[in-house]
């Protein structure tokens, strides 16, 4: 049973591609006219972090019809495998990343093992469960965790992130770029193909001889390594690691929030709804982090009543009946 209704993809490849190098380009000459303005850079750097596991939850529900929130769980393990691997080896930060990344794609290769045969809501709740006792066990194990107060981290670069923003911008740029073109790449490939295929009707696709179990499993471990590199940038960009990145309120929602304003099974959807919701976000938190958390469930119920499929298609269908007109 399908969790959603997505229409046919009508944005070509090229149009795609030309948009993404015009939305890289912008990015990477921003900071020359906000060098004054770090808080600024601060925002921009959380909010590709968050177009990161966005678009990352996107290739699972959007393309693959996989309801799963273990991104929480997946964060931690990449951001505290890579705090705690360097504090007992001594190795530099940029090691830790690797390393807190390869624990967060191997145990997203785990759990696909594990779990994609299961299908809907029996998914949501064993992923659901795996970040609940991530969560719990970085609270219990205060030894080795540090429990809620954390733990302090080194930073990415000889220089505290506070200090020189531009330089942790331009790494994490470098991050969603990755990210971006790899997905692009994959969703335009026959795999991407197979993919929508899956999510239109997989008993059909089985039928046609697509693996679905095996193309689960590894976009699920794809999806998990993005979240692991994600987590692992952020503990060293804010030189600290602390049990409320495994919080289902504080992360989860703004990602689901982002990709479904946005529009599931759409490239640019999770961008443009991290663009709109985190900035958004963080302005309000500034009067009350009680109102964010409503304006983000607010945010999503009036898209699921008047944008079932997102603003971007929304965009493509005024777009598609001013074509009609002219």
């Amino acid at each position: 049973m399908k969790l959603f209704k997505f229409e046919a993809e009508t944005t070509p490849k090229r149009a795609e591609g030309i948009l993404l190098t015009i939305m890289l380009i912008v990015l990477a000459v921003l900071p020359t006219a906000l060098i004054s303005r770090p808080y600024t850079l601060w925002v921009l750097i959380i909010t590709m972090f968050y177009i990161i596991l966005a678009v990352s939850w996107n290739l699972l529900l959007g393309y693959a019809q996989l309801l799963s929130f273990a991104h929480t769980g997946l964060i931690a393990v990449g951001g505290y495998g890579s705090a705690l691997f360097i504090a007992y080896t001594g190795l530099p930060p940029v090691v830790g990343v690797l390393f807190g990344t390869a624990m967060a794609a191997l145990t997203g290769l785990i759990i696909g093992w594990i779990c994609l045969r299961l299908r809907g809501i029996y998914l949501a709740l064993a992923t659901w469960g795996f970040s609940g006792i991530t969560q719990l066990l970085l609270i219990s194990e205060y030894e080795i965790t540090g429990g809620l107060k954390g733990i302090h981290t080194e930073f990415l670069l000889p220089l505290r992130s506070f200090e020189a923003p531009h330089y942790y911008y331009y790494i994490a740029l470098a991050i969603l770029a990755l990210c971006l073109i790899s997905t692009y790449k994959l969703i335009h490939s026959k795999y991407g193909l197979y993919l929508r295929a899956i999510g239109d009707d997989e008993d059909a696709a089985a039928a046609c001889g697509v693996d679905i179990v095996r193309l689960r499993i590894f976009i699920f471990t794809l999806s998990s390594l993005w979240v692991g590199v994600a987590g692992a940038f952020y503990v060293h960009f804010l030189g600290y690691a602390s049990p409320a990145i495994a919080d289902f309120l504080t992360i989860m929602v703004t990602v689901m929030a982002s990709a479904i304003l946005g529009g599931l099974g759409t490239f640019f959807g999770p961008i443009l709804g991290t663009f709109i919701i985190w900035p958004v976000s963080e302005v309000i938190r500034a009067y009350s982090a009680g109102l964010q958390q409503i304006f983000l469930s607010i945010l999503v119920l009036l898209t699921l009543k008047f944008f079932r499929n997102g603003l971007v298609r929304a965009i493509l269908n005024l777009y598609a009946k001013y074509k009609a007109l002219k």
